[in-house]
């Protein structure tokens, strides 16, 4: 559930909210979760995050429908990717918009939007409120590795990532999603792991909380992730950052109250959007 897993456990737990949960299985280490607040069997509003093409088709559905959005994460910016546009796209389609920076509420309301709420990052909520941190993974010191295409324009730099990478540290990689031009990447990666089997691994997915695990104890995160800017800040993780993918995007608010004030929004516009 990622980034979602908190709002949800603090809905779940709300008497005021019945929630239906769909699953969209996208990319990345965790489904997207589209929540549904309803009343009756009939969806009052659905939540959705991010700006993924999944994402967007299911805000088309529901905009055909006439079901009110809610959506978190408008506003953002991430000028190599093809998910700006989906975003901005989402953004249209929402008629409530949960933002986690100053820099994305001055966005849309300056794109003629209204009911923006800036709430923060959720992810700060899931950091400091849930069990997720164990011990170390790997006793040497190690690398994460998690990048993908630049969509807008195809651009691929994973060897030079992985040209770039420490000697004498263990490389873990994480696959990227399925865009356009990840098979070239995930080549790329299987050929390295293949090659230096004893100084690199790779994972498919990972759950939310061993994925910040993972994170939580490298010695640096490499690549071109939302994760640099959406985890790793509050981690003290350091990240070394390639291309453009993120290019645009802030490191946003977060003190761990968001989903409360998710809550909260949620309670006050019912039956008004």
């Amino acid at each position: 559930m990622g980034l979602l897993e908190y709002p949800l456990k603090l809905l779940s737990a709300d008497p005021f909210f019945d929630l239906d949960l769909w699953n969209v299985w996208g990319c990345g280490f965790a489904p997207i979760v589209n929540t549904f607040v309803h009343s009756n069997a009939s969806p009052d509003l659905i939540m959705l995050l991010g700006d993924r093409h999944e994402i967007m088709t299911t805000a088309f559905i529901a905009h055909l429908n006439r079901v009110p959005i809610a959506h978190i994460g408008g506003g953002d910016v991430t000028e190599g990717s093809y998910d700006d546009a989906m975003r901005d796209a989402i953004s249209r389609m929402a008629s409530l918009h949960f933002v986690t920076s100053t820099s994305a509420m001055a966005r849309l309301t300056h794109m003629g939007f209204h009911n923006v709420h800036l709430v923060g990052n959720p992810a700060i909520d899931y950091i400091k409120n849930m069990p997720w941190r164990k011990d170390r993974p790997y006793e040497r010191p190690y690398v994460v590795v998690s990048y993908q295409p630049e969509t807008l324009d195809g651009t691929n730099d994973i060897e030079k990532v992985i040209a770039s990478l420490p000697a004498g540290k263990l490389a873990v990689f994480i696959m990227p999603n399925l865009d356009n031009g990840s098979e070239a990447i995930r080549d790329a990666i299987e050929s390295y792991c293949g090659n230096h089997a004893a100084d690199a691994l790779w994972f498919d997915g990972l759950p939310h909380a061993q994925f910040l695990n993972l994170i939580a104890h490298c010695e640096e995160f490499w690549g071109n992730s939302s994760s640099m800017l959406y985890e790793a800040p509050e981690l003290k993780v350091k990240v070394r950052m390639f291309g453009k993918r993120q290019r645009g995007r802030v490191i946003p608010f977060g003190d761990g109250y968001a989903s409360e004030r998710i809550v909260k929004i949620l309670k006050y516009t019912s039956g008004t959007l």
